[in-house]
């Protein structure tokens, strides 16, 4: 405890007093007007305009279909794209590498690349599409709530698949080449396989997916913060975009931390999923 005091220290100071702080905050009615700062105590007013204010109620209808979707899309495709590099014809680092490219850029060059692409008059996606004919004039992508949204979500799997391809292909390196002998003499076919022996020895790693991806789809910001800034009339507006937007843009710090408050009340609490996940298990007890 001595030796690890100094780090503990340094964590509190940097981490648990801003939660503290947070807190704190959400509970008193704090406003910048006119240059200073007002401060009142509420208890939980704050919270209870959570629940009469429609746009956060948008919003968390926006981030539960936005995480849930994410969630789902980032766990086939990642699975599919880790049994092809699992594929001795897919074994090459070469594709490994290209893998990782859209993860290793940065996470707001990242939103600006796909600003460009996805821009209405001179857009890489317009131009390839009118080109081969799909569409007849350019479309505004970022311009209607529900190809708005969705965009964002199509943007931000691009941008979590490689880490979790490889989170699931070091799971599959992992399933013993025995079990899909014996599967093969038991006369299991290729689907047979995966469902019963690849399936069953990758579920401690594709629920530690899971549950680390829901917890980064709530944290998503550059990209609502570069591409849409919340709209169009607040469909893309995300809990943690709306916690921004209500502290710094409507410097009503007090509300702005008790949306904030909810959205670390849930990651902590998929957190500690994650920790359960991860937590060493006795297989057996002996007697």
């Amino acid at each position: 405890m001595f030796f690890v005091a100094p780090a503990m220290i340094v964590l509190a100071a940097i981490l648990g007093f801003p939660i503290v702080d947070s807190i704190l905050l959400a509970l008193q009615r704090v406003q910048l007007t006119g240059g200073a700062v007002s401060q009142s105590w509420v208890g939980l007013e704050n919270f209870q305009r959570l629940f009469a204010d429609p746009v956060f109620w948008k919003a968390a209808i926006n981030t539960a279909y936005f995480s849930v979707m994410e969630v789902i899309l980032v766990t086939l495709i990642s699975l599919g794209v880790a049994l092809l590099l699992n594929h001795p014809m897919g074994k090459s680092g070469f594709f490994r590498i290209l893998l990782i490219i859209p993860w290793a850029i940065a996470p707001v060059a990242n939103a600006v690349l796909w600003k460009w692409i996805l821009h209405a008059n001179y857009g890489v996606l317009n131009g390839i599409l009118k080109s081969l004919g799909i569409i007849d004039n350019y479309q505004v992508w970022l311009g209607s709530p529900f190809s708005a949204l969705n965009f964002l979500l199509i943007v931000d799997v691009w941008k979590s698949v490689p880490f979790v391809a490889l989170l699931m292909l070091a799971g599959l390196q992992r399933v013993p080449q025995s079990l899909y002998r014996a599967a093969y003499m038991d006369g299991a076919g290729p689907l047979q396989s995966f469902l019963h022996v690849t399936l069953p020895t990758m579920r401690g790693v594709l629920a530690i997916a899971v549950v680390l991806q829901t917890i980064w789809s709530l944290r998503v910001f550059d990209l609502v913060f570069v591409l849409t800034r919340g709209g169009p009339a607040d469909a893309t507006a995300l809990l943690n975009f709306l916690a921004y937007r209500v502290t710094f843009n409507f410097l009503d710090l007090g509300y702005g931390s008790a949306i904030a408050n909810v959205i670390f009340a849930v990651t902590f609490i998929l957190a500690g999923l994650y920790v359960w996940l991860l937590w060493p298990r006795q297989t057996g007890a002996s007697r």
